[in-house]
This record gives C-alpha cells, structure tokens and sequence, in this order.
C-alpha cells in the first residue's frame, strides 16, 4: 500500500538513532488517530484517520528497535470500530488498539483551569515519559477543522471527553465552581473585542467549547512527540456523513498532504489555511495566544518546509496548493450552511521571525551524526541566508574533493534545511561548504565506523 509506505519513509527521516539523549526505545509510544464515530459508514468516507499512514509511523518506530507492545493506538471515545481498518492494523502490526492493556486513566490537576479542575486521560496518553504521536485528519466540523488540537480532546475519557455540552452533573466537582459564569463573562468580553463570528447565535456555545480545549491541551501538550494532519484524501461537511455535496453528503478531495509539526497551534494554522479559510477568523487561535498555550496568528509569519527528496525547503506559503474545504463554523446571518471563512483578517504587526529573516549573514550547522554502518546515514545541514540571492551548499572531504552538492542556485532569505545521504561514503572526515553573499562558512563532519 503506497500510503503506508510514504509514511514510513517519511517517519523514518523523523524518527532516527543518535547518540545523544533522546527517547529510550523501551517507552511506552501513543499514538492518537482521529477515531470519531463513523456511524457503520467505514471508510466510504474521510472520516476518520487513514490506517495505513498510522500503520506507516508504526513501522518506523518498530524499524528504529520499539517493540509492537510498547504502541499503542488509543481513542478515549471508541475503543474497537469495525469496518475503519484499525483491527486489521493492529493484527498486522502487534501494536495494541482494541485491547484493555493499559486502559487505566490518568488524572491531572487543572488549578488554572477557566472550566477544568481536573481531568481524566486515557493510558497511556498522559503516562509520564510516554511519547504521543497526534495524527489528525484533514476535515471539516462544527468548530471550523477537527484538526491537532481538536483531535487530542480525545485523549479524554467519558464524559471528560464531553467539551461540546454543557457541564455533566456526574463530574461537577472536577469543574471550577463558577465555570459556567466565567465562560459567559470571557464570551461578553471576547465579542467586545472583536473576535470574528463571536456575535453569531453559538458562539457563547463555541466559547465553552475553546476554553475547555485550551484546559486540557494545557495538559497535555508535554506529553506530545508530533502532531501531524494526515491529508491524503480531505473532507468537508460536518465531520461526518453529511455536507455540501450531492444529496447532503460530504466531499472528498484527493489532497496528498501530510503537514507535520511540533506546535499543534501552529499546524493547525496552516491546516485551516490550506483548507482555504483565514486562521485570523477563528476564536480558537485568538484565546490561544489569550491564554500563552500558543504565541502564533498570521500563517504569513510561520515558516514552512516543503520536505523533497533533499529533506525540508523553506518555501512561501503562497506556493501551496489550497483545497476549500467547506465547514459549519458559526454562519453568519444570510450565509449557506456549509461555506468558508475566508474574510480578510487585518493581523497584528508581529516580528519576523530568525527563520524567516535569516539573521545578519549566511549561517551554518550540522545537526545529528550519521553512521555508514548503519540505516541511520542521512545528516541534516542547516544554512541561512540574510537575502535572496545565489548559494551553494556542498560537502568535501578531507583533500578537498567535492563529495555532493546538496544545494545549489537562486535562495530565499531565511534559514533552510538539506540532507546528505552518507550511506555510500567512507568513514572519515569532512567538511561541509557554503558560499553566499560573499561569506563561506564551512563545518566539519566525522562519520564513525
């Protein structure tokens, strides 16, 4: 399945073995795909996230030593669907899903909570030292997209994992005794200030909605290796069986994305811009910043990689192909149910930030070390350039004979990534080469036996 092996090619220039501190390999992995109720559809629909790129990761991780029974793939809302390939996943791979292995929740205190006083997440999602993989599906809902940080609110159990409704009496004690009133008073404030769509008919409903997000991402959010929005096939309507499309179902888009990233907030900028609308729009991005769980508004001002056979290329975002994925986000009045949230949104003046700007001249760093007796023999270089303008980037060993060019040619302001696949190069020393403005930089490489 060429899904799954994309994946795994990928998660393998993710996941690789250093030297250096790290994960240990005998941890606990979690792993949360977007598991949602399917209503008996399966796959006929982009519902939930596709198996085979979960399956892809899972192969990596098991490639780099971590034993199938130290993953697992847990949803705190379902625990086995048939018909979505996550048992024939677990069959293939050893890794746990519909067992009760390690079932157990976990609580955690919420003292600054504005909803929360405390939670209750699904083993081993908040299991401490436990790394948690986040792979959300690339698809509209009711709070704009179910993307990273929507997907962890299944990291939950029931009814903890209730953000949607009001406060259930069966855990009163876990809320704050005035969350109701202080939502109603963040609400009044947050329309008072602006925020698009907040003086529509839910959104005092979406308020409660973000807030309690915000608590439990707060909590969460430590525990969290990557967060990753599988996009292969994308879909809009309102994240289940109905949407836009011919008679109230939901449309597909064959998108072939895969966007990654260690800030949920940030991914999910892009995600929403991709899929067509202005991040700017969108109340949960705004009270994130309220709330310092994320420092970032203006997808303009968040650097992208586009990852290529060469490893990850600064690249503008304007370069992107964008799908318009319809959603139920807060219409507005006079506004079709289904529709985008691409208004203009005046930012604020942020600052540019380094890898974007590129610093005051050309800059070089190796990162990580590569070993030719090894699968683990791709190095990553990182170069900065302070202006657009002609750059090489050239590895030379040590006579001074060219090895690889890794890059070559007109350059965009900004810091920049490439990779050397040292596989087929003898042990010994090198160096690494860039020329640009007028500055050489250059830093040494050793590759053991």
């Amino acid at each position: 399945m060429r899904k799954r092996r994309e994946a795994l090619e990928l998660a393998r220039r993710i996941f690789t073995l250093r030297k250096t501190p790290g994960i240990e390999l005998s941890q606990k992995f979690a792993i949360k795909p977007n598991l949602t109720a399917t209503k008996n559809s399966g796959l006929h629909y982009a519902i939930v996230t596709d198996p085979y790129v979960v399956e892809g990761f899972i192969d990596a991780l098991k490639q780099q030593g971590v034993p199938p029974r130290n993953i697992y793939v847990r949803e705190g809302l379902m625990i086995e669907q048939p018909g979505t390939g996550y048992i024939e996943l677990a069959e293939r791979s050893g890794a746990h899903y519909g067992d009760q292995d390690s079932r157990a929740s976990t609580e955690k205190g919420c003292p600054d909570g504005v909803v929360f006083r405390r939670t209750k997440f699904l083993g081993p999602f908040a299991y401490p030292g436990c790394p948690l993989i986040n792979v959300a599906k690339l698809k509209t809902h009711s709070m704009g997209l179910t993307l990273c940080v929507k997907n962890l609110q299944g990291t939950n159990i029931q009814p903890y994992i209730q953000f949607c409704g009001g406060l259930q009496e069966a855990i009163a004690a876990d809320f704050q005794p005035d969350a109701e009133l202080h939502v109603d008073d963040l609400h009044a404030k947050h329309r008072q200030a602006g925020i698009p769509r907040w003086d529509t008919e839910r959104a005092g409903w979406m308020e409660m909605w973000v807030q309690r997000t915000i608590d439990a991402y707060s909590l969460i959010r430590p525990s969290v290796l990557l967060n990753v929005i599988e996009g292969v096939y994308a879909q809009n309507g309102d994240g289940f069986d109905g949407g836009p499309g011919r008679d109230g179902a939901p449309e597909i888009f064959l998108t072939n994305l895969l966007i990654f990233g260690k800030d949920a907030f940030r991914v999910d900028i892009i995600g929403h811009w991709l899929a067509g609308h202005e991040p700017g729009n969108f109340g949960l991005f705004h009270i994130g910043r309220e709330r310092c769980v994320s420092t970032a508004l203006n997808p303009r001002n968040i650097p992208v990689y586009q990852w290529g056979n060469r490893g990850p290329k600064l690249t503008p975002l304007e370069h992107f192909v964008r799908t318009p994925l319809q959603t139920l986000y807060l219409p507005k009045e006079g506004e079709p149910r289904f529709h985008l949230c691409d208004e203009p949104f005046a930012y604020p003046t942020e600052p540019v930030l380094p890898c974007l700007s590129g610093g005051e001249r050309p800059g070089l760093r190796v990162i990580g070390e590569a070993n030719p007796a090894t699968d683990t023999s791709s190095l990553v270089v990182e170069y900065s350039v302070p202006a657009e303008g002609p750059a090489l980037l050239e590895v030379r060993d040590a006579f001074g004979d060219r090895v690889s060019v890794l890059a070559e040619g007109w350059t965009r302001r900004g810091v920049h990534a490439a990779e050397w696949d040292s596989a087929q190069a003898p042990s010994g020393a090198y160096f690494c080469r860039l020329i640009a403005h007028g500055v050489e930089q250059a830093a040494s490489i050793t590759l053991a036996t």
